[in-house]
């Protein structure tokens, strides 16, 4: 049974649990050990939260978490506790990868808490076979040597070339510019990956929104925020601002195909575990706000059409969302099913100038190549 996977609280956790008030976050969710919950029985939970620290210092985020007020959220929530290392790193892997694949398999968005960057590799070879549009939150842009174990600063490298992952896109968001080789950057856009550096996210956040709206995996690195946020000079003092960091976990729960969001290189001190328990409580609340787009009701949406150098754009705003989407409307192309690409206000006004923007054309070619 997948319980058996995670460790039972410790008497000082079961203390601290008995003692919540009743409109706290952890009064509010079921949670193993305290809950009588039946297993078998997972496709009626919405989220599951597990945590993959040591139990000292997963208990002391969940502590945090668990203190915040619970939101008016519609959401069925199950938090597994802190996952039971096994005796072999080998064990560990095969342990998390069924894991994800059961809550997967039962249509249920996993948040995990804890472990590295390289975690994502497992994260995307737990979902199987279909095509993953992986979004990093990260300072550093994962390209480094292919013949180094897996580590964050060559994480994307091994992601692409891992014949058991079919990876459609790659998005980063949040790069440093002083801290990346431009190679790596040049490298991104070879692939036509996405990369927001944290000067283009200062100048309009909501640039982000369009790349989290349709990713399978939003890896967050807890180091891709300010050093006096999480209280860890080991990183760089130029980062993610709280605020900013609480505003793209929204977007990142927000996101209709999102099946797992991972909050990594959590660092040992309560600044740390304080904005980890935040971004958790706003990811949740971009969960219980989502809204899936119907296309075949143009009523919902207000229309514009463009043509930049002989290519006709079919501009899509929801009266609802205010969400911005594109469609490449070519009657050469013969396709099943229409494509619509999320994007911005920013580049429909760029379309209008005659300028079809790189996010756009990025998009375009993975769709149509």
């Amino acid at each position: 049974m997948i319980q058996e996977y995670f460790n039972y609280p410790s008497e000082n956790f079961i203390k601290f649990y008995e003692n919540l008030g009743q409109s706290s976050f952890g009064k509010n969710i079921d949670v193993l050990g305290f809950s009588e919950n039946d297993l078998s029985n997972l496709d009626k939970y919405d989220i599951a939260i597990f945590y993959l620290n040591d139990v000292k210092e997963s208990e002391s985020i969940i502590k945090r978490i668990y203190s915040l007020e619970y939101g008016n959220w519609n959401l069925k929530i199950l938090d597994f506790g802190v996952f039971k290392k096994g005796n072999e790193e080998s064990d560990n892997l095969f342990a998390i990868k069924s894991i994800i694949n059961k809550l997967s398999n039962c249509n249920v968005f996993s948040i995990i808490v804890g472990g590295q960057q390289s975690d994502v590799n497992l994260l995307c070879k737990s979902l199987g076979k279909d095509f993953i549009d992986v979004v990093s939150v990260d300072k550093n842009i994962g390209i480094g040597k292919l013949e180094e174990s897996t580590r964050s600063s060559n994480y994307l490298s091994k992601l692409i070339v891992d014949d058991e992952i079919q990876l459609n896109n790659f998005s980063n968001i949040g790069f440093l510019k002083h801290t990346n080789n431009f190679k790596q950057v040049e490298l991104i856009e070879k692939f036509n990956f996405e990369a927001l550096s944290l000067g283009q996210i200062r100048i309009d956040i909501g640039e982000v929104e369009p790349i989290t709206r349709n990713s399978t995996i939003i890896n967050f690195s807890l180091e891709s925020l300010q050093s006096s946020v999480i209280n860890y000079k080991l990183t760089s003092p130029n980062g993610l601002s709280a605020h900013e960091a609480c505003v793209i976990s929204k977007m990142s729960g927000q996101s209709i195909d999102s099946k797992i969001v991972a909050y990594n290189n959590v660092k040992q001190t309560l600044e740390c575990h304080a904005i980890v328990s935040e971004m958790l409580w706003y990811c949740i609340e971009g969960i219980n706000n989502r809204y899936t787009e119907n296309f075949d009701n143009t009523d919902d949406f207000t229309i514009y059409h463009t043509e930049v150098d002989g290519h006709n754009l079919k501009f899509l705003k929801n009266n609802t969302t205010q969400r911005w989407w594109i469609e490449y409307v070519d009657d050469s192309l013969v396709k099943i099913n229409k494509d619509f690409i999320p994007c911005s206000e920013r580049d429909f006004l760029e379309s209008k100038k005659g300028i079809i923007s790189d996010r756009i054309l990025k998009r375009m070619r993975n769709k149509f190549a």
